[in-house]
C-alpha cells in the first residue's frame, strides 16, 4: 500500500497529521522551506518534533526545497549540521541541485527527495536524479494517470504524486510571476498568488484552479505502485490537516473510493468551486477553474472543531535506503569555451523577423525546436541553437526526437535545454542551459558543467554579479519580456473566450489585463500551452560592461512581440550600450 503524506505547517498540525494516521509527515524550518508563510517550526520544536515522530513511528521528511544563493548555502548546511545531529529527519526534500551536492558530499547517507519545484514530468528525469542521489522524486501536478505510470514502470525511483489540495496553473517550479511582479518569489517560498487575483476578459479569474481531489482513484493509483500520496496544505489549520487526512488514511486502509458524505465533508473543509482531477484524468479546459467562493468560506466557518480520535498505531516503517551521489560526466560534442562566447544571443519567441541575416553577427540565435520549419536558415546553421519545449512527457518523447532529427538534416548541431531530463534526446549536440534550470549558485553552475554543457543561464531570481567566472559561459537576460508562466491550459481560451488556430507570424494570441491595467502577452507554446510573459521587458543592456566583469559574457535579446523594427532597434542598443531612454522597462 503507498504511504500517506500529510504537512505539518506548525507543531499543532503535526500533532494533528500523527492522530489522522499519516504514514509520514513533511515540515520546515523558520528559514529555507517553500511555506515561508506558514507557522513552520523553531528549532527547540523541531527537536520536539523528531521524538514526537519517532515514537509514533511517522516518517519525517524535512523541506530545504528552496532556490539558494551562494551566500546561503553556509547557512543551509549549518542548519543540515544541527538536523541531523538533534532532529534526524528520515529525509529531506530539496530543489536547489547545488545543495543537493553539497549535503550528498557532508552526508553520504542523508536520504534525498526531488523537489515537484524540480520540474520532473518523464521517467527520463527519475533516472537522472537517482544518478544524483535522489531517493524519491515528487512528481509534477501536471502528470497524467499513463505518464505516472510510466514513471513508476521505468524511472528506477520512488514516487510521490499530490492527491489533495491547491493546484499551480504554472508548471511546478517555473513560475516567475510573483517573483518579478510582486518581488516574493515562489521558489523561495514567498509566493503571493498572483493567479487568483482577477483579471480583464472572457473569465475574471482565468488563471485560479479548483484544488485537486484524486480520493475516487486512490486504488488506481495504489495499483500503479506509487510510493507516496501527499496532501498539500502546510498553510492550513491544524483541523484542516486531521480532517483530510483521516478521511483518505481510512479509504486506503478500507480500500474504497469515498462516499458521497466524505466527498462533502472535503469540499467544506475547504475548497474553491468544488474539486478537479483534470491534470490526472488530461481533462483540461473551463472544469479545472475556480474561485473561493462566499458560500465556500460560508460553508468552512459553519463547522465545528471535529473531535480527534488517535488512529491506531501504525506497522514501524523501515527506513529508507540512502542512495550515491554519482558525479555528473557525459561526452557530448566539443564543449565551446567562455573566451568563444561573447556577445549577445537573439531569442525569438514570438513573431520572426522576414530574416535572421540582420542577427548574423549574434553569437548564436536561439529558435523554438517545434518552429524550425517556418525558419529560413540557411547559411546560419552553425548560430542556431533550438531550445526545447520546457514541458516533455513521456508520451511526447518520440515528437521531440522527430523534430530533432529534421534540425540535425537541416545542419542544426545546438541545442539549449530547459530540463536535464531532455539529455537522453540530443546526443550529438552541443548544449546550452536555458533559464528554466534555476540557476541561482555556483555550486550548481559546477554541478551541471559535468554534463557537458557550453553555457548557463541564469536564472532571472539570481544575481548575476556574485557567480565569477566558471567553467562554462554564463547568460543573462539582457533585453526582453521575462516569461512569468508556462501552462498546461490554454489561457488564450480564458481570456479570448476563444481559441482561434494558429496563424503563422500571429502568435501573441491573448493579452491578460490586470486590475491596475498592466498588460501580459501569451503566447502559444509547444504542444498547446500558453507562456505568459511580464507587462514590460527587462533591460540591461547598459550593464554590459558591468555584468561581464562579473563572468557574464553573454546577454540575451528575448523577442515576444517586437516587429522586427523593433528587434533592430534593440541590437543596435546592445551595440552601443545605450540607456533605455524612451522605453518602458524594468530592471527585473
Amino acid at each position: 500500500m503507498a504511504l500517506l503524506l500529510a504537512p505539518a505547517g506548525s507543531p499543532e498540525a503535526l500533532r494533528a497529521a500523527i492522530d489522522a494516521g499519516a504514514d509520514e509527515v513533511y515540515l520546515g524550518g523558520l528559514r529555507f522551506n517553500a511555506r515561508a508563510g506558514a507557522k513552520n517550526f523553531t528549532r527547540e520544536q523541531l527537536v520536539d518534533a523528531g521524538r514526537l515522530c519517532r515514537d509514533a513511528h511517522v516518517r519525517l521528511l524535512y523541506a530545504l526545497n528552496t532556490l539558494f544563493f551562494d551566500r546561503e548555502l553556509p547557512d543551509a548546511l549549518a542548519e543540515a549540521d544541527f538536523l541531523q545531529r538533534e532532529v534526524r529527519p528520515d529525509a529531506y526534500i530539496l530543489q536547489d541541485l547545488g545543495l543537493a551536492k553539497l549535503l550528498k558530499e557532508k552526508y553520504p547517507d542523508a536520504v534525498l527527495h526531488a523537489s515537484t519545484q524540480l520540474r520532473v514530468h518523464s521517467s527520463a528525469g527519475g533516472k537522472l536524479l537517482r544518478e544524483l542521489g535522489f531517493s524519491r522524486v515528487v512528481l509534477a501536478r501536471e502528470m497524467a494517470r499513463e505518464e505516472i505510470a510510466s514513471f513508476v514502470r521505468d524511472a528506477g525511483v520512488d514516487s510521490e504524486v499530490f492527491v489533495h489540495g491547491a493546484l499551480c496553473v504554472c508548471e511546478s517550479g517555473g513560475c516567475l510571476f510573483s517573483a518579478m511582479v510582486g518581488k516574493r518569489s515562489g521558489n523561495r517560498g514567498e509566493c503571493a498568488q498572483p493567479c487568483r487575483l482577477p483579471y480583464r476578459g472572457a473569465e475574471p479569474y482565468p488563471l485560479s484552479l479548483r484544488d485537486n481531489c484524486l480520493a475516487p482513484v486512490l486504488e488506481d493509483l495504489c495499483s500503479l505502485g506509487v510510493t507516496a500520496l501527499k496532501i498539500e496544505g502546510r498553510m492550513k489549520s491544524p483541523d484542516y490537516v486531521y480532517t483530510v487526512t483521516s478521511c483518505y488514511r481510512r479509504l486506503l486502509d478500507e480500500h474504497r473510493p469515498p462516499t458521497d458524505a466524505e466527498l462533502r465533508t472535503l469540499r467544506e473543509t475547504f475548497s474553491r468551486t468544488g474539486f478537479t482531477d483534470g491534470y490526472y484524468t488530461r481533462k483540461l479546459g473551463d472544469g479545472m477553474f475556480g474561485v473561493r467562493r462566499e458560500q465556500d468560506v460560508r460553508a468552512t466557518h459553519g463547522q465545528s472543531p471535529r473531535p480527534r480520535v488517535p488512529a491506531p498505531p501504525r506497522p514501524v516503517r523501515e527506513p529508507e535506503s540512502p542512495l550515491p551521489f554519482v558525479p555528473p560526466h557525459r561526452t557530448p560534442a566539443r564543449p565551446l569555451p567562455p573566451k568563444e562566447q561573447l556577445g549577445y544571443v537573439a531569442r525569438f519567441e514570438g513573431v520572426f523577423p522576414p530574416s535572421f541575416a540582420g542577427f548574423a553577427d549574434a553569437n548564436r540565435l536561439d529558435l523554438p525546436l517545434w518552429r524550425l520549419e517556418q525558419a529560413e536558415i540557411a547559411g546560419l546553421e552553425e548560430k542556431i541553437s533550438l531550445f526545447l519545449p520546457r514541458v516533455v512527457f513521456d508520451r511526447e518523447e518520440a515528437d521531440v526526437r522527430r523534430l530533432l532529427r529534421h534540425a540535425w538534416d537541416r545542419g542544426v548541431r545546438r541545442v539549449t535545454l530547459p530540463s536535464l531530463s531532455l539529455l537522453p534526446l540530443v546526443e550529438g549536440f552541443t548544449l546550452h542551459g536555458d533559464y528554466p534550470l534555476n540557476i541561482s549558485n555556483r555550486e550548481t553552475v559546477h554541478l551541471l558543467a559535468g554534463y557537458g554543457f557550453s553555457s548557463l543561464f541564469l536564472s532571472p531570481e539570481a544575481d548575476e554579479t556574485a557567480f565569477g567566472f566558471t567553467p562554462v559561459a554564463l547568460e543573462t537576460l539582457g533585453y526582453g519580456r521575462v516569461p512569468l508562466m508556462h501552462t498546461e491550459n490554454c489561457i488564450v481560451r480564458r481570456v479570448n473566450g476563444k481559441c482561434p488556430p494558429r496563424k503563422d507570424g500571429t502568435l501573441c494570441e491573448a493579452t491578460l489585463t490586470d486590475r491596475v491595467g498592466a498588460s501580459f502577452p501569451v503566447l502559444r507554446a509547444y504542444g498547446h500551452r500558453s507562456q505568459l510573459y511580464n507587462s514590460l521587458p527587462t533591460y540591461r543592456l547598459d550593464r554590459r560592461k558591468a555584468l561581464k566583469k562579473s563572468g557574464v559574457g553573454l546577454l540575451t535579446l528575448l523577442f515576444t512581440t517586437e516587429t522586427p523594427d523593433e528587434m533592430f532597434a534593440v541590437r543596435e542598443r546592445f551595440m552601443t550600450s545605450a540607456p533605455p531612454d524612451g522605453i518602458p522597462f524594468t530592471r527585473r
